[in-house]
């Protein structure tokens, strides 16, 4: 069964708000997808989302203090520190999925949250001031590469009445940068440590980057393999194991969700199992992809046999973890992200990408109010062309659906499948 399906159809009434602070909610989601283990065609996937339910549960239900934070933050720290994580952009995905987006958008344009900012944090707004996400403890929020980020979450923890820390991430990658933010995430995680009234314990704290280095090395492995060809995994799936990257880093589960994936692909490979019948051409995934209902990958993938390799959100950009010296290593993985700093870092980064997974064309999903994805395209189309590699804008919006179009969509993925094959 559809996990939104199931959900729908228990929290289809009047008090629906109320059923995700009942155990029972999370028992019978349990319970329903344990049944259904033999019919997911990667387990990996079911074991992800046996996680999420669990971690759903345990923010939903108040089992310890819930941190919310953005997906750019350093989570290795919440994890490390015991709290439990929330990232409302994440939670935005379920909400689309479950078909409340679009009352949620009308409660943040009631509230007059810009339309012009992204919609993920729109849609977060509404699903928060309408009772669908669980209250915060305290929120965090790092300033890079989001410019929404920031006020949204400084306006949610000042509508619930709790701490905001904000990490300022400077743009450069210095020694002097490094001792900034590695003094910030210090301060910050001492300050959660005393506004939450939590125990400090190194050895949990180093753990989780432990925990982090070895999620790190599986994902490096699944990467690896799907550099080979033909591909083994559609891009439709692979996009399912981008939460863990988000929001999972510093988490034991996430070792075992990309250790999984990572044996599951290698035995695909070695028994030559494709992708899709006849792989005619592979592509390279900017961005994120829409949530809700599409034909996109269909068209792509089952129809005309252009397979998504790889995406950029699965993309490792950091060097290991140091876990004897925890604020400076997280401070180096927040500064190494190849969309920080001048547009130069991510055409060079993109182009490694290109060459690694073999691609043959781009497609970047313009997804409406996102600045820092879309902002320095013309330099990036300006470096492929001179490398002669097809590129496609595709412009859209990642969770409300009221911005897609169909029509002119496959309109647009035609022309470029006529241009690329």
């Amino acid at each position: 069964m559809d996990i939104y399906q199931l959900l729908r159809s228990h929290l289809g009434n009047a008090l629906r708000q109320r059923a995700f602070k009942s155990p029972w909610t999370y028992r019978l989601l349990r319970q329903a997808v344990a049944a259904q283990k033999k019919h997911y065609t990667w387990q990996a996937a079911h074991r992800l989302l046996l996680n999420t339910i669990d971690q759903a549960a345990a923010a939903f239900l108040q089992k310890g203090p819930v941190v919310w934070h953005n997906v750019f933050f350093p989570t290795e720290i919440l994890y490390g520190l015991g709290v439990i994580p929330f990232a409302p952009e994440a939670a935005a995905v379920v909400a689309t999925g479950l078909g409340i987006a679009r009352g949620a958008l009308r409660r943040a344009e009631g509230d007059w949250v810009s339309g012009e900012a992204c919609s993920f944090h729109r849609l977060a707004h509404g699903c928060d001031r309408e009772g669908y996400f669980p209250p915060p403890g305290a929120v965090v929020c790092s300033s890079h590469l989001c410019d929404t980020a920031p006020q949204s979450l400084e306006t949610t923890a000042a509508y619930h009445g709790v701490p905001f820390y904000l990490l300022d991430v400077p743009h450069r990658q210095d020694a002097e940068a490094l001792n900034y933010v590695a003094r910030q995430l210090k301060g910050i995680t001492f300050s959660l440590v005393e506004s939450l009234r939590l125990v400090w314990d190194r050895e949990r704290f180093q753990e989780a980057l432990v925990n982090s280095n070895a999620a790190r090395e599986r994902l490096l492995a699944v990467n690896r393999l799907r550099q080979q060809r033909p591909a083994c995994i559609r891009g439709e799936e692979a996009h399912g194991f981008i939460y863990p990257m988000l929001a999972g880093f510093g988490a034991a589960t996430s070792v075992e969700v990309y250790g999984q994936l990572a044996d599951e692909l290698d035995r695909r490979y070695r028994e030559q199992r494709r992708a899709v019948p006849e792989e005619k051409a592979r592509l390279l995934w900017l961005h994120l992809r829409p949530y809700y209902p599409n034909a996109i990958f269909q068209l792509l993938e089952r129809e005309a046999g252009a397979v998504v390799v790889f995406e950029e959100m699965s993309h490792v950009y950091w060097e290991p973890l140091d876990p004897e010296k925890p604020f400076y290593s997280l401070a180096r993985k927040v500064l190494s992200h190849h969309g920080l700093a001048p547009m130069a870092r991510r055409v060079e980064a993109i182009l490694a990408m290109v060459d690694a997974y073999q691609a043959d064309g781009i497609i970047h999903f313009a997804h409406w109010g996102c600045r820092q994805s879309t902002a320095g395209l013309r330099l990036l189309q300006d470096a492929l062309r001179e490398r002669g590699i097809p590129f496609l804008n595709l412009e859209g919006d990642c969770v409300d659906q009221s911005k897609y179009a169909p029509g002119a969509t496959r309109t647009r993925l035609e022309g470029f499948l006529e241009m690329l094959l």
